[in-house]
C-alpha cells in the first residue's frame, strides 16, 4: 500500500517538484547532525547523543538520550514500533518504541563476534543487517542475534574495493551505498542484484521503483527498472539532508528542518 501511495505521489506531484513549486508547512528550529523519518511522516532529529521526535506537522513529541553510549551514529525508523539507534563508537544498538522508550535489550556487537560492525539497519521480521568490515561481508541476524544470511567477501564478489557510507532495507531489497561505484542492491537473501550508477552521494532514499538522491544543491531520482532520471529544484539553496514522506519534502540545514508540500 505504501509503495502504491508513493508511485501515485510521484505521478501527481512530479511536475510540481520539477518546477520548484512548494508551500512551506512548518520550519522546526533545531540544531541537528542528521535526521530521518518513519512512514507516517514523523521526523527524528539527532544532535550528538539526543534524539528528538516530531509529528508530521512539526510538533515536538518525545526525546531520548543515553550519554553513556556516546553520540548517535544512525537511526532507522522504518519500523516505528521498534526504532533502531546505532552507536558505532561502542558497537551497540538500542531499540526504542514509538514514544522513544526502550524496547528490548541493548545489542553489543563485540560480544556476539562482530568487532568491526560498521553499518547497521533494520530488516523485516525483527531482524537486522550489519556490514562486517572485518570480513567485508553483509550479514543478516535474526531476532535472537543468530546469523541467518551472509554474503561472501564483497571486494572479491564485485572485484572492487568497497568503502560504504550506509546501508538500508526497503521493499525486499538491501541497498549499500558505495560512493565510488554507486548504490549496490541485494535481495533479502544477500544475493547481489545490480549496481545503480549513482556516484558520490551520501544521501539517498528508495521510493517505489525510484532512488532519490542528493547531488550538489538538488535532488535527483533514478528508476531502477527503466534507468530514467529526473531532477528537482529545491526550495532551499543550502541543505544538508532531505527526506520524502507522505507527500511532504523535508530539508535540513544546520539550524532547522523545513517541511514543504508540492503545490
Amino acid at each position: 500500500m505504501r509503495n502504491i501511495f508513493f508511485i501515485l505521489f510521484f505521478i501527481l506531484s512530479g511536475s510540481a517538484f520539477s518546477q520548484g513549486k512548494y508551500s512551506l508547512i512548518k520550519t522546526i528550529e533545531i540544531q541537528s547532525d542528521f535526521f530521518t523519518t518513519d512512514n507516517q511522516g514523523s521526523v527524528y532529529a539527532v544532535k550528538t547523543s539526543e534524539l528528538s521526535k516530531y509529528d508530521n506537522k512539526g510538533n515536538l513529541l518525545y526525546k531520548y538520550s543515553n550519554k553513556i553510549l556516546g553520540n548517535i551514529t544512525f537511526v532507522d525508523a522504518s519500523n516505528m514500533l521498534k526504532i533502531l539507534v546505532f552507536y558505532k563508537d561502542f558497537l551497540q544498538v538500542v531499540f526504542l518504541d514509538n514514544t522513544l522508550s526502550a524496547n528490548g535489550e541493548t545489542v553489543s556487537f563485540d560480544k556476539i563476534g562482530f568487532q568491526q560492525a560498521q553499518f547497521v539497519c533494520s530488516s523485516h521480521n525483527s531482524c537486522m543487517w550489519i556490514y562486517d568490515q572485518q570480513n567485508f561481508s553483509l550479514v543478516r541476524l535474526d531476532k535472537n542475534l543468530e546469523k541467518i544470511q551472509q554474503t561472501d567477501n564483497l571486494n572479491v564478489l564485485l572485484n572492487d574495493t568497497i568503502q560504504l557510507s550506509g546501508i538500508l532495507e526497503y521493499d525486499n531489497k538491501v541497498y549499500l551505498n558505495n560512493p565510488k561505484t554507486g548504490i549496490l542492491i541485494f535481495d533479502v537473501y544477500g544475493t547481489y542484484y545490480k549496481t545503480i550508477p549513482v556516484k558520490n552521494t551520501t544521501e539517498f532514499q528508495p521510493i517505489g521503483e525510484w532512488i532519490y538522491y542528493k547531488t550538489d544543491k538538488k535532488v535527483k531520482c533514478y528508476n531502477i527498472k527503466t534507468t530514467e532520471e529526473k531532477e528537482f529544484e529545491m526550495p532551499l539553496t543550502d541543505f544538508k539532508n532531505f527526506r520524502l514522506e507522505m507527500g511532504v519534502l523535508m530539508l535540513r540545514n544546520n539550524g532547522s528542518i523545513s517541511l514543504f508540500a508540492a503545490e
